[in-house]
């Protein structure tokens, strides 16, 4: 009765660390959902801001057109139509440089609504296969710097080390939605440094997608291209 008290007592202790530990992850992913509902709300607001802009942009920019014809239509000095039409080229690249912003803010708003019903999926018990785990061969442009991320996926939540050449270590976090990776470096000298936006291709296993950095300092690229191989794990020799 002694041996079997024992079992049971440690088979309570046991399942005391799988629930504890599923507590802990259930609170980060929980965490995370609240980071990524801050972080749509803020997007929100900034593509309504820009969109506010570029409208003003277009108006503008249809105003020195119609400037042009009409300085064109009283015959105007070349100098006058000249700088009207210099007006138009500077409303022009407004409006392009508008278009572009507001481009990326809605394709980050879909990918942050994506996360925010993945993390609530994950959240509710239902898990995608994990084909993220492991140790990948990193190389990032510009600059052709290699690294190694060692990456762990549980649920949609990534977590994992790095380090890259010229000295750069830390640690990465992220999430993993579909095939779509959002990962943040935080350097163990720089603190939080970059965001890695990336497409997870399960069947060859690799990973391609863009960089954009946190710390600005002169001289130094401040986005850029990344790319990953899964390395392929090695025999232990008995």
């Amino acid at each position: 009765m002694q041996r079997i008290g024992a079992w049971a007592c440690l088979a309570v202790l046991a399942g005391g660390g799988i629930l504890a530990g599923s507590d802990a992850v259930s609170d980060a992913a929980r965490a995370e959902l609240t980071r990524e509902r801050r972080r749509l709300s803020a997007d929100l607001r900034s593509l309504s801001e820009v969109s506010r802009r570029l409208e003003s942009a277009v108006n503008q920019l249809a105003g020195a057109v119609r400037a042009v014809s009409d300085a064109a239509n009283r015959g105007d000095a070349p100098e006058d139509l000249t700088r009207r039409d210099e007006a138009v080229a500077a409303a022009e690249q407004d409006v392009r440089a508008l278009l572009e912003r507001r481009r990326i803010l809605a394709d980050r708003v879909i990918e942050r609504r994506r996360t925010v019903a993945a993390l609530e999926s994950d959240l509710s018990g239902r898990r995608m296969a994990d084909s993220l785990s492991g140790r990948w061969s990193v190389l990032i442009d510009p600059g052709e710097q290699k690294g190694v991320f060692n990456l762990a996926l549980n649920g949609t939540l990534v977590s994992g080390e790095y380090s890259l050449e010229g000295g750069y270590s830390g640690s990465l976090r992220g999430t993993l939605v579909n095939d779509r990776l959002r990962l943040e470096r935080v350097d163990s000298r720089q603190g939080f440094s970059a965001i890695y936006y990336g497409r997870l291709v399960r069947d060859d296993a690799t990973i391609s997608g863009t960089w954009e950095t946190t710390t600005y300092a002169a001289g130094t690229p401040e986005s850029g291209a990344w790319r990953a191989a899964r390395e392929e794990e090695k025999e232990e020799n008995p």
